[in-house]
């Protein structure tokens, strides 16, 4: 297999930009690979077998490299994309934030090769687990059927209890805590004596932290779903009563079967989001970059549509992008004078 031995990440500056945190992340996943990684200024290049510049608009090309790579960020005016075509001839890898984004400079390019689409990676993977309320005084004879709580996670494997924190709003949950930690599930007790001043706006306060208001109760209807929709959370209620009529944002049940449908769809949202993070890790982007630029070190046989033909499909990804471009307003012709000027003092 080709390897890398070295990538030298052009920073012209340091803003604090969120692109110059992840090059950094970048460069911290190919020194876990056993890349030499080295971030600079483009006078401070030394060699590296690939040149990454973070920034499309003011890059370094040197002949050296085997690689000169491009990441693409945004394209938003008819300057830029002038900047980006009078690129093209030099670079041979041009590195986007997503597939669509490489659809649209294959377009401009004429051909596809050297150009990919890797989905923009997120920073920070762990989603927190949903915050699920109970908003009532618990009582011993059950009427709040909080007793379905607990046989629902007695049945569900480990990554369903860690998807999600009730919060009990009210008195007397106590005693049913000490089930909740028997299952190891996450919860959170709020209680304010009745007697205390604005007990009730202090409630209404903690509701608004939560994702999701439950009530499994039969009891008659509950005054908390309407706290609920006024939280502007996604409600599961007991269908009874006053619950029904209100709208698309409470989802009602009728029995023990209909209450666990529901909180498997909330788990299996949660799951996505968990999922999606994954998939857009640092490390998978970084694995997904090293492959292309690989391939760039040792090309296999021309693959089918290598070159991007004029066409119907063609114009509309133009046309798509070219409508979002903004107005050339003084400060954006400015930047790029800015920046004719930078490219010059680099050559």
């Amino acid at each position: 297999m080709i390897t890398i031995p070295s990538v030298f990440i052009v920073q012209p500056v340091n803003t604090g930009w969120i692109i110059e945190h992840l090059m950094r992340d970048i460069a911290t996943e190919l020194g876990r690979r056993g890349i030499s990684a080295r971030i600079g200024a483009a006078d401070s290049y030394a060699g590296e077998a690939v040149i990454f510049n973070s920034r499309y608009l003011t890059p370094l090309f040197d002949a050296r490299a085997q690689v000169n790579s491009l990441f693409i960020t945004h394209v938003d005016d008819m300057i830029k994309e002038r900047e980006l075509k009078a690129a093209f001839g030099r670079f041979n890898s041009l590195v986007c934030m997503s597939p669509q984004d490489a659809d649209f400079v294959a377009s401009l390019r004429g051909r596809r090769d050297g150009t990919i689409g890797i989905e923009l990676p997120a920073r920070d993977l762990i989603a927190r687990p949903l915050r699920v309320a109970l908003f009532s005084a618990c009582y011993k004879d059950g009427r709040k059927n909080e007793e379905w709580i607990l046989q629902y996670f007695e049945e569900r494997p480990r990554k369903v209890r860690d998807a999600f924190v009730f919060c009990f709003l009210g008195s007397d949950w106590e005693p049913f805590s000490g089930r909740l930690a028997a299952l190891d599930l996450n919860y959170e007790i709020v209680r304010y004596a009745r007697s205390l001043p604005g007990e009730y706006d202090l409630y209404k306060k903690c509701l608004a932290t939560m994702d999701t208001l439950i009530y499994p109760g039969f009891d008659g209807g509950a005054m908390s779903v309407y706290d609920g929709l006024t939280a502007g959370l996604e409600i599961l209620a007991s269908d009874v009563s006053y619950h029904r009529g209100l709208g698309s944002s409470v989802t009602l049940f009728e029995d023990l079967a209909g209450f666990f449908r529901e909180l498997d769809l909330l788990y299996q949202r949660q799951r996505s989001r968990v999922v999606a993070l994954q998939d857009r890790s640092v490390a998978a982007y970084t694995d997904r970059l090293i492959g292309h630029w690989r391939g760039l070190l040792s090309p296999g046989p021309a693959a089918p549509g290598t070159a991007a033909q004029a066409g119907p499909a063609h114009e509309e990804t133009l046309k798509l992008f070219r409508n979002r471009y903004k107005p050339l307003s003084f400060t954006r012709v400015r930047s790029a004078l800015i920046r004719a000027l930078q490219a010059r003092i680099l050559k």
